[in-house]
């Protein structure tokens, strides 16, 4: 009796087991996400909205993203790109989290970059629309924290470009190993801003977090 009391009370103290991926969408490997998210947006594409006032955007390029033929496969660290003859080259990465995962797509085109972030948990497949998104005000703070803006006055790039620019301003590059991503000025006029670090996208407590350079001084 006195071990039966010990075991219940061991059962009864012990935390709830957290809930994990459904089995839909449910994997480690990177590659098997891919094709479960294919399946997914096969169901998910076709019942969409024809509503224009509903962003479907996203989902879309995922399924685009999905249906590359990868060229780069680095399976173990959750990582997978291939660039194609349009001129438009794309990245996928798993970033496992207690619960599940987040798969990320990346998309980038001549002028505009292209996001699309899966979630993966007991409830299976979540698009998770505005995870990777950066306000404007806060893109361009970007710029200026890295010294890309230059002083009133004088030539350069100016908060009015960035926000008159035709495309994507922030360009995102996911990584190889690690959790987090980079994020670089995806502007070309002047030729001295394109490509410079603005910051890093860190993955904690399941969420992307914004972390920008340290201000430079101009």
């Amino acid at each position: 009796m006195l071990l039966q009391a010990v075991v219940l009370l061991s059962l009864a103290s012990a935390p709830p087991a957290k809930p994990a991926a459904s089995a839909g969408c449910a994997t480690t490997n990177i590659e098997t996400s891919l094709q479960r998210l294919e399946a997914h947006l096969k169901t998910a594409v076709a019942s969409a909205s024809k509503d224009d006032s509903v962003d479907n955007s996203a989902m879309y390029f995922a399924e685009e993203a999905v249906g590359q033929t990868w060229t780069s496969r680095d399976v173990p660290n959750g990582y997978m790109a291939v660039g194609n003859d349009s001129f438009t080259a794309f990245e996928a990465a798993l970033f496992k989290n207690p619960e599940g995962y987040h798969l990320v797509l990346v998309g980038t085109g001549d002028s505009v970059i292209n996001t699309a972030v899966y979630r993966c948990d007991k409830s299976g497949w979540t698009l998770e629309k505005n995870a990777l998104e950066v306000p404007l005000d806060k893109a361009i703070q970007l710029y200026d924290n890295a010294g890309l803006i230059a002083p009133k006055g004088k030539p350069g790039l100016t908060r009015k470009d960035l926000k008159d620019w035709g495309g994507s301003i922030l360009a995102y590059h996911l990584p190889r190993k690690g959790r987090v991503i980079r994020i670089t000025s995806y502007v070309d006029e002047p030729d001295s801003a394109y490509g410079k670090e603005l910051g890093t996208f860190e993955y904690v407590q399941s969420k992307f977090q914004v972390v920008p350079l340290k201000t430079k001084a101009k």
